[in-house]
């Protein structure tokens, strides 16, 4: 383990630690931040053991070939508004790759990141909640940076910024740009967290008139997106007119027959 004091951003990434090989970069800040650590704090590793992604799935982190990142947060916010802190990350990732790396990135509510529908970043965003009240928010990323194939499992599902561009992209170079987006739109959905719906309801593809099938433990149900609410839940409406707010679950996107 090493500790990086650089001055990347004003907070996020000014204090960095770095490791060879971890179970969860989520694990390690998650202990971090029980044991006092300041907001900003960033875990980095070369490989996870055991990555995870929503609802329970693994994620594939081969060593050297992807950016695992755990930040530390501590938002003055109720355990009601967390929803906002995820979809500023999928913003700031996907601002990321848009601008910074011409890859075509889109947004799958609420925070995976696709390029030509292969998902190339995964974010989960796992909190302490006392009294209703946020303690901590621990904000992992993961990013297939040079894949260059993926397990048999995940097949066709995955893609990589070296399979996307063509170019051999350092996990480093990746962390200096997305950085500072996650800092402003993190501070964004704090503050004016309309902008932040705004935006991930621009960059999304399937925010607006898209047929999905949603499924989640209570069921599922089919029909076509209407935006976000003011709290970041998806609209979907009914064949039946009536529109459903999703707040948790897994969008499928469906094919439309001719």
């Amino acid at each position: 383990m090493t500790n990086d004091q650089s001055q990347m951003t004003i907070r996020f990434g000014s204090s960095i630690l770095r490791f060879d090989s971890v179970s969860s970069t989520n694990d390690v800040a998650r202990e971090l931040a029980v044991s006092g650590a300041s907001e900003g704090l960033c875990v980095i590793a070369r490989e996870q053991t055991a990555g995870r992604g929503r609802q329970g799935r693994s994620w594939s982190s081969p060593p050297g070939e992807g950016l695992y990142l755990s930040l530390i947060l501590r938002p003055p916010v109720n355990a009601s508004d967390a929803a906002m802190i995820t979809l500023a990350a999928a913003v700031a990732v996907a601002e990321t790759l848009r601008l910074d790396f011409q890859a075509a990135a889109d947004i799958k509510w609420p925070n995976d990141i696709l390029v030509r529908g292969r998902k190339i970043c995964g974010i989960l965003v796992e909190a302490a909640i006392e009294d209703d009240q946020l303690q901590y928010a621990v904000m992992g990323i993961g990013v297939n940076i040079a894949q260059c194939s993926f397990p048999d499992q995940i097949g066709d599902g995955a893609t990589s910024l070296l399979l996307e561009t063509g170019r051999v992209i350092l996990p480093e170079d990746f962390v200096e740009a997305m950085l500072p987006r996650i800092e402003d739109w993190y501070a964004t959905a704090i503050s004016q967290p309309d902008h932040v719906i705004a935006r991930w309801e621009e960059i999304s593809a399937s925010a607006h008139d898209c047929l999905v099938r949603v499924e989640s433990p209570d069921g599922s149900v089919e029909g076509v997106t209407r935006g976000l609410t003011a709290t970041g839940a998806l609209i979907v409406e009914l064949a039946t007119g009536e529109r459903r707010e999703i707040v948790s679950g897994e969008v499928k996107v469906r094919a439309v027959s001719a």
